[in-house]
């Protein structure tokens, strides 16, 4: 199989992996004959064929009317100079160029993915005089407008790069006969700060296809998995080999041969064809968070599953607190099941976009001296009662009898909820090298009814 990506091991730079070919002034590396191969599979609208040089040529003809290069690797529409979302890309690319040198486009590059932040984008200018109501539209149509800011960073770094290629031929003394071509993969766009946070408690039916943010803690981490996007197919009549699309990576059967004087029905899936793409995938479980205040009585905590693909894996661990931006969508609850009544039961689920991980915020955080909001800000009162205190005499008894004034007695239980309290802090977070050890204190008491131990505790 090859996927739309290679490895994190590739080299990094800009212009490494450029070499010139025979053919004229034409950078490409192997990567991006690579991803060159895997493009002849996408046309517009329809599934394609192994293509021969003849429609090659006639085909790379007719793109070069479109002025967007990825055009078809983010729509499936042909390219329309009246399409509606033409408005949405050019004020979308020139946001990107004017904060083009403030990212790393060789890290960019590498991951496939950009970060954009949506308070900053919210509070743009000329984003809100082109397309007033952004806001709205990400939450209503989230898959078309990520499509249209994927594509406009596609056309700002490809029109950056053979800039520079340019500049590197006449540095060079190299004749420039034929048009630098320059392939950058599919670019994702990841939106973070999104506001605002949806309670799990209320993601029912309504939210099917909305783009919406959660927090949570991570409980559960699957293995990371190759999902096929797209899968080659041999015709059994003619030997025809088209590249049919699998949407969320459901398999399905091509309907006919692309050939039209063929009627074969039979086709046989090519799983090592280059035309078939593959991407990294992983399931991650989040349960939500609740305060005291909004803690139902008798209620286990409720979760929710998402979907992690391409650079997001990997990204978490269980018991990591993180926001998941992303689409609800849906999948059946019993795909394997029998019972044909079960095919209209549905289950949500999220389809990450972004992942924003609070522990490496707070270690970034903590390494460039900025304040977490979580951390706590005592006043000048607070700190001459904390000294006060420290200069009690008898201070564990204190603190002990501190501990549920309204429960007479019981020092002893109430002294070791004391010292698990004081010893729940969590060790060797951060440290790559050692085992960190939970802080969460966990104390099993033990007596008669009617003692008071629910109330302790």
């Amino acid at each position: 199989m090859s996927g739309e990506y290679r490895g994190r091991g590739f080299g990094r730079g800009r212009f490494q992996n450029w070499k010139r070919g025979r053919g004229g002034g034409t950078f490409s590396g192997k990567w991006r004959q690579r991803e060159h191969r895997t493009d002849l599979s996408k046309t517009t609208g329809k599934h394609t064929s192994e293509q021969t040089p003849q429609s090659l040529l006639l085909q790379s003809t007719l793109d070069q009317f479109i002025p967007y290069k990825g055009w078809k690797l983010y729509f499936s529409e042909v390219y329309s100079d009246n399409s509606p979302f033409i408005e949405k890309i050019q004020a979308f690319e020139n946001f990107f160029t004017r904060r083009i040198d403030l990212y790393d486009k060789d890290e960019i590059e590498r991951k496939g993915s950009i970060l954009v932040d949506f308070k900053e984008l919210t509070k743009d200018d000329k984003i809100a005089k082109l397309i007033p109501n952004i806001a709205n539209e990400l939450r209503d149509t989230p898959e078309k407008t990520l499509a249209c800011m994927g594509l406009a960073i596609h056309q700002v770094l490809t029109k950056d790069l053979e800039r520079h290629a340019a500049e590197l031929q006449a540095q060079e003394g190299l004749s420039r006969d034929g048009e630098t071509m320059v392939n950058v993969p599919h670019i994702h766009a990841r939106v973070y700060n999104y506001e605002p946070l949806t309670q799990l408690k209320n993601v029912r039916a309504n939210y099917y296809g909305k783009y919406i943010a959660l927090r949570g803690t991570v409980v559960r981490v699957s293995n990371i998995k190759p999902l096929c996007t797209k899968m080659a197919f041999l015709c059994g009549a003619c030997g025809e080999v088209q590249s049919f699309s699998l949407p969320d990576g459901k398999y399905n059967l091509p309907t006919k041969c692309p050939v039209p004087v063929c009627r074969g029905k039979s086709f046989t899936a090519l799983r090592s064809s280059p035309l078939t793409v593959t991407m990294d995938w992983q399931s991650i479980k989040i349960q939500e968070l609740m305060s005291d205040d909004q803690r139902e009585a008798g209620r286990i905590p409720r979760t929710i599953e998402c979907e992690l693909v391409h650079d997001l894996v990997d990204s978490c661990v269980p018991g990591d607190t993180v926001t998941i931006t992303g689409v609800v969508k849906v999948s059946n609850a019993e795909e394997g099941s029998r019972n044909k009544n079960d095919k209209c039961m549905f289950l949500l689920y999220i389809e990450a976009n972004s992942v924003s991980n609070s522990k490496g915020q707070k270690t970034k955080a903590s390494q460039d001296g900025c304040k977490h909001g979580t951390l706590m800000e005592f006043s000048l009162k607070d700190l001459y009662a904390v000294q006060e205190i420290q200069a009690e005499e008898h201070l564990f008894k204190l603190i002990v009898n501190s501990l549920c004034p309204v429960i007479f007695g019981h020092e002893l239980v109430k002294a070791g909820l004391a010292l698990a309290l004081f010893g729940g802090s969590q060790k060797y977070a951060d440290d790559k090298n050692r085992i960190p050890i939970r802080g969460d204190p966990h104390v099993l008491v033990v007596g008669d009814p009617g003692l008071g131990k629910s109330q302790m505790l």
